[in-house]
């Protein structure tokens, strides 16, 4: 039996079922198997992964003083620019941004209100909440409301594909689910108008190739740097399908770079693959890295990385919620040791001591 039928066979029910039929046409067609692409034998053992809109935190949100966008005048978009710069803040992306505008504009067409509807008259402010969100003076102040609402919306598990409208409905329990979709779009539209970011313009493909494209863009518009050339050829042959077996990088290590690309100036890469380039300090052919699937970045805005500065632990928080579940952290040691240890993850189950001149990223 060949090499390659053992590989295949390895793992799922599914791969058992691919050898049969490897087999088979070992013995029927042996030139058809030899002829296979490439391309379509890294198919089948490639990562899968999920889609994600709007995966940034977006620019600043500022309102010209005669400003109107779809119908929504200066006061208006005031209020909206104090949900976007709190969400900001609190680390949320453009997605969940658009969100929490979508609700206000639900919920109050996006005005402060000191009182409710005919529903419920005791709900207030631009979120029209009740008095489970705070005192009077907190739920008529936008930037608390709002803070309140995100602060909700990030305890609901998966909140980042779920539907907008069911989405909204699951922080504000009003009566009908579907009441927020229709202002989806115009809150959108605001979140353009407010900050030049479009939830297309921080598209995170689920497909390897396409995320690679879009680092290969990075790369030429001086975005994205490496410290040695031949990682940065590993994305390229990533991009451009010619990327042997011990040069792939996972799927969600591409992710982590692209989102990382479409948050911050300027992106530093100091490792990748090393099964690509034969080396193994560390934890030798252990290490992720081994298996391309951990990226390490040694600067961000072009400002080293340590593990335990402002911007590593934005990158960790900003990435936390796209990668797969018991992905893993390097620079523990750097974090404990200054006593700033990084708490409430979500995905990241995993932190172990490294070298604190980057910051370590890897998925399962």
């Amino acid at each position: 039996m060949s090499s390659t039928a053992v590989s295949l066979a390895a793992g799922t029910k599914t791969g058992r079922w691919v050898l049969l039929v490897v087999a088979a046409t070992l013995v029927l067609v042996p030139l058809a198997v030899a002829l296979l692409p490439f391309s379509v034998v890294l198919a089948m053992g490639s990562s899968t992964a999920t889609a994600f809109t709007g995966a940034c935190l977006g620019g600043a949100a500022t309102v010209a003083a005669s400003q109107t966008v779809d119908g929504y005048g200066h006061d208006q978009l005031v209020i909206a620019a104090t949900i976007i710069q709190v969400g900001r803040a609190q680390g949320v992306d453009v997605h969940g941004q658009q969100v929490a505008v979508m609700t206000a504009m639900g919920e109050s067409s996006l005005q402060n209100l000191n009182h409710g509807d005919a529903v419920d008259n005791t709900t207030i402010g631009v979120f029209q909440q009740g008095a489970a969100y705070g005192t009077r003076p907190q739920r008529l102040d936008p930037a608390t409301a709002a803070a309140a609402f995100y602060t909700r919306m990030l305890t609901i598990p998966g909140w980042e594909a779920m539907d907008p409208s069911l989405l909204a409905h699951r922080v504000q329990v009003n009566a009908d689910p579907n009441h927020y979709t229709a202002f989806y779009k115009p809150a959108g539209d605001v979140i353009a108008a407010l900050t030049g970011t479009t939830p297309a313009s921080c598209q995170v493909p689920a497909d390897a190739a396409a995320a690679a494209k879009l680092l290969v863009a990075a790369i030429a518009a001086g975005k994205l740097t490496f410290l040695e050339s031949r990682y940065e050829q590993q994305v390229i042959s990533m991009a451009d399908g010619t990327a042997t077996a011990n040069c792939l990088l996972d799927v969600h290590v591409l992710q982590v770079m692209v989102i990382a690309v479409n948050n911050f100036q300027q992106v530093g890469i100091s490792d990748l693959n090393r099964r690509c380039t034969g080396e193994t300090p560390g934890a030798g052919t252990s290490s992720a890295h081994w298996q391309g699937k951990a990226v390490d970045f040694y600067a961000l805005n072009h400002q080293s990385l340590t593990g335990e500065d402002d911007l590593s632990i934005q990158l960790i928080r900003l990435i936390d919620p796209y990668v797969p579940h018991g992905s893993g952290l390097g620079q523990s040691n750097i974090r404990a040791a200054n006593g700033d240890p990084i708490t409430g993850l979500k995905n990241f189950t995993l932190q172990f001591a490294d070298t604190g001149d980057h910051q370590h990223i890897q998925v399962p």
